[in-house]
């Protein structure tokens, strides 16, 4: 929304662009506040795999280098960083922005069965696959429970 009066301060425009970019990152969804720079959350699809037998999480990252996203498993948490870098063109007036830059980060909760040791990861046409597969249960064990007469020998007071 720029200003059309010929009257008003040279910087004045200049501020209101810098207003309306602020709402637009405030009203999006995906920004959010860290350490004071702001950041984007990518959207992230989490689910079993029963052919693999393995927990899939599967982050959308267009035009992220693969080789700059770092994955950690720890505490049965995943966390996946990185950094998106800005492209721009530095004389570039933008009318519409929309494209998120900068550093992101998401942690997803993960089942104590995944065998983080084993975890695979694929980037494929703007997708991060992570393959987690799931080690088997342990059998249940029924523990039986003696009555303080068997403990004594079976004597009786």
């Amino acid at each position: 929304m720029e200003s059309k009066r010929k009257n008003d301060p040279p910087g004045l425009q200049r501020l209101q662009r810098e207003v309306d970019k602020m709402f637009l990152e405030l009203l999006r969804g995906e920004r959010v506040s860290r350490y004071g720079k702001a950041a984007f959350r990518p959207n992230a699809d989490v689910y079993f795999d029963n052919r693999q037998n393995a927990v899939v999480v599967r982050l959308e990252l267009p035009g992220i280098d693969p080789d700059k996203v770092s994955l950690e498993v720890g505490d049965n948490i995943l966390r996946v960083s990185g950094t998106r870098s800005d492209q721009r063109h530095p004389d570039a007036v933008y009318q519409q922005m929309e494209i998120t830059y900068g550093r992101f980060e998401r942690a997803v909760m993960l089942p104590p069965e995944v065998d983080a040791t084993q975890a695979s990861a694929g980037y494929n046409n703007g997708y991060l696959e992570i393959v987690l597969p799931v080690r088997a249960r342990s059998a249940s064990k029924r523990i039986r429970i003696t009555h303080k007469n068997e403990r004594e020998g079976g004597q009786q007071r």
